[in-house]
């Protein structure tokens, strides 16, 4: 693969997004959308290696966001984190049952933010490239 992994960060919260992508930015090529919308006009030019997705936005919830790219073959093998100031246990519970790969609270650690980015996005294409191989 030539290029970077792409991220693509959706938060209503201009700090967290300005935050995440001076700590990313090195690593991945980020993009930015600040609601559901956002997100949904822009994924198909960019077709992210994975999502960081805020739960508590206005107009759509990020649970809401995730059912709908899980229900949608184009989008459902992207690994989706939800990053988030919602730390309630059925919160994760919620995110993670409807197929979020992971779930972090803010405010996040940089570094173990990058880690379980390239993790998700590494454990993805392997499952994809034995898929592929017809294993």
């Amino acid at each position: 693969m030539t290029g970077r992994f792409k991220v693509i960060m959706v938060d209503d919260n201009i700090s967290t997004l300005v935050q995440a992508k001076a700590l990313l930015k090195d690593f991945y090529s980020i993009y930015t959308a600040w609601s559901a919308k956002g997100l949904f006009d822009c994924i198909d030019a960019i077709m992210p290696d994975l999502v960081l997705l805020d739960v508590v936005m206005p107009e759509m919830d990020g649970f809401e966001v995730i059912r709908i790219l899980k229900a949608d073959a184009r989008y459902r093998d992207i690994p989706v984190i939800f990053l988030t100031a919602d730390s309630d246990e059925e919160s994760e519970r919620k995110g993670l049952s409807l197929g979020a790969a992971d779930y972090i609270t803010k405010p996040f650690s940089g570094p173990l933010l990058r880690k379980r980015i390239l993790n998700q996005i590494e454990l993805s294409r392997a499952m994809r490239q034995r898929t592929d191989e017809g294993g």
